[in-house]
C-alpha cells in the first residue's frame, strides 16, 4: 500500500520543473550548455552575480568565451560531451593586481534514450582557497629556508666555539709553560746571586796566591789560568743576574752593545753549532727603546736562526740608519738574515700568529708572535722573507724610530 502511494506522488511530481527549482536556488553557480559551441541556454542566479551580467546577457553566448584558458575550456567541453563523463577544470586569470583562479565541475545531460542534450557546468572562485595555499606553502617554504640558515649559523657558532675552546686550551698551556720560565729565571736569579759571594772570596784567594813571593812559577800559571775561568763564571753569573733584573724603560744604547750581548748570551749554542755569525754594524750608532725587549726580540729570532741551521750556516746581524719617507724621520733598521732552507710559502704568512708553530711539541708558537708584539709597542714594524730556491734563506727586517 505505501509502495503503491511513492510510485504515485512520483508520477504527480514534474521532475524537470523540479531541477529547473533546486539549479535557481542554489548559491553555487550553475550553468547549462547546448551546441557544439556550448552556448549558454541556462544560468541562475548565482551564475549571474559571479561573472557580473545579467541573464539576458549571457544567454546564447560562448560559455568558453566567458572563461580563461579558452581552449582548454573548450577541449575539456569536448571530451565530456563526446566521453559522456564528468571532468573538472581549474582556470586562471588576471584581474586588477591579484589574479582570480575559477574551478569547473562538468558532467553530461543525457535525454530519456541516452541522447546528448547538453552539459552542466558548476563554477567556483577559489582565488581565496588558492591565495590560502600559496600563503601556506610560501611560510612553509620560508620556514624551511628560514631552519636552514639557523642551522649553518648554529654550525658556524659550533666551529668558533671549538676554535675559542682549543685557543683557550693553548693559552693556559703557554700561561703554565710561562710560569715555568718565570720560575726557572727567579731560581737562576737566586743561584747566581748565591755563587756570586763565594765566587768573589775564592777569586781573592786567587789574587794573593798569585802576588805571593813563595809562589813557584809553574804553579803561578795554573793559579792565573783558574782565576780566568773563574772570571768566566763571574761574567755568566753577571748576566744571568742583569737579564732577570733589567727593566723594560726605554734607554739611550749602542745597537752594538746589544748586538754583542746577544751573541754572548748565545755562544755556547754558536760554537757547538758550528754556525758563522757575522756582524755589520757602525759602533756609534744609538737608539731609544727598552734594552731588554730588544734583546728578547734578537735572541729568540736567533736561537731560530740556530735551530733551522743546525750544524753550519751563516747567519748575519745588520744595523743601519735610514728615513721615513712619509715624514723624513730618523730610524733604525736592525735585520737577522740566515743561510738555512727558508720557510715554505704556504706558511710564511701565518708565523706571526699566536701558538702557530712548525716545530711540533718543542714550540709553543709564541716566540715570533711576542716579537711582533714587542717591535709594534716601540711603534715599529716587523717583516719576513724568505726563499727555499737556491738562494735559500730567511730574513727578518725591524724597524724603529730612532
Amino acid at each position: 500500500m505505501a509502495t503503491e502511494q511513492v510510485v504515485n506522488v512520483a508520477e504527480e511530481m514534474d521532475f524537470p520543473s523540479l531541477c529547473r527549482a533546486v539549479a535557481d536556488a542554489s548559491p553555487l553557480p550553475i550553468a547549462g550548455l547546448g551546441g557544439s559551441l556550448h552556448t549558454l541556454r541556462y544560468v541562475n542566479l548565482a551564475f549571474c552575480l559571479l561573472v557580473g551580467k545579467s541573464k539576458d546577457e549571457l544567454i546564447g553566448n560562448s560559455f568558453c568565451g566567458m572563461t580563461p584558458g579558452t581552449d582548454e575550456c573548450e577541449w575539456l567541453l569536448d571530451r565530456v560531451a563526446k566521453t559522456g563523463l564528468a571532468d573538472s577544470h581549474t582556470g586562471h586569470e588576471h584581474a586588477g593586481s591579484h589574479p582570480l583562479f575559477w574551478s569547473y565541475a562538468m558532467w553530461p545531460l543525457l535525454g530519456a534514450n541516452h541522447s546528448h542534450l547538453g552539459i552542466m557546468v558548476l563554477v567556483t572562485e577559489a582565488t581565496k582557497t588558492h591565495n590560502d595555499a600559496v600563503a601556506m606553502n610560501q611560510a612553509l617554504l620560508l620556514g624551511s629556508v628560514r631552519q636552514h640558515e639557523l642551522t649553518e649559523a648554529a654550525q658556524l657558532l659550533n666551529v668558533q666555539l671549538e676554535a675559542t675552546i682549543i685557543l683557550a686550551q693553548k693559552a693556559e698551556e703557554a700561561l703554565i709553560g710561562s710560569e715555568k720560565l718565570a720560575s726557572a729565571g727567579r731560581m737562576a736569579a737566586v743561584l747566581a746571586h748565591e755563587i756570586n759571594n763565594p765566587l768573589a772570596a775564592v777569586m781573592n784567594l786567587l789574587f794573593l796566591a798569585q802576588t805571593s813571593a813563595d809562589t813557584p812559577g809553574p804553579v803561578r800559571q795554573y793559579l792565573e789560568r783558574a782565576d780566568g775561568e773563574l772570571k768566566r763564571i763571574a761574567h755568566i753569573t753577571r748576566q744571568t743576574l742583569g737579564f732577570y733584573r733589567e727593566s723594560t724603560a726605554p734607554t739611550t744604547f749602542r745597537v752594538v752593545t746589544l748586538i754583542d750581548s746577544v751573541i754572548d748570551l748565545l755562544q755556547a749554542k754558536i760554537i757547538s753549532t758550528q754556525v758563522t755569525v757575522q756582524k755589520e754594524c757602525d759602533d756609534l750608532l744609538e737608539i731609544t727603546a727598552s734594552f731588554g725587549g730588544l734583546r728578547q726580540v734578537i735572541s729568540n729570532l736567533m736561537l731560530n736562526s740556530l735551530d733551522a741551521l743546525g750544524e753550519g750556516g751563516r747567519v748575519t746581524l745588520r744595523a743601519s740608519t735610514s728615513q721615513d719617507p712619509l715624514n723624513g724621520r730618523a730610524r733604525i733598521r736592525i735585520t737577522l738574515a740566515d743561510s738555512g732552507q727558508g720557510i715554505d710559502a704556504t706558511v710564511l704568512p701565518r708565523i706571526f700568529e699566536p701558538f702557530f708553530t712548525t716545530k711540533g711539541s718543542i714550540g709553543n708558537g709564541l716566540g715570533l708572535w711576542v716579537c711582533k708584539q714587542i717591535i709594534e709597542k716601540r711603534s715599529g714594524t716587523i717583516k719576513v722573507r724568505s726563499r727555499t730556491n737556491d738562494r735559500h734563506g730567511t730574513t727578518f727586517s725591524m724597524v724603529l724610530p730612532e
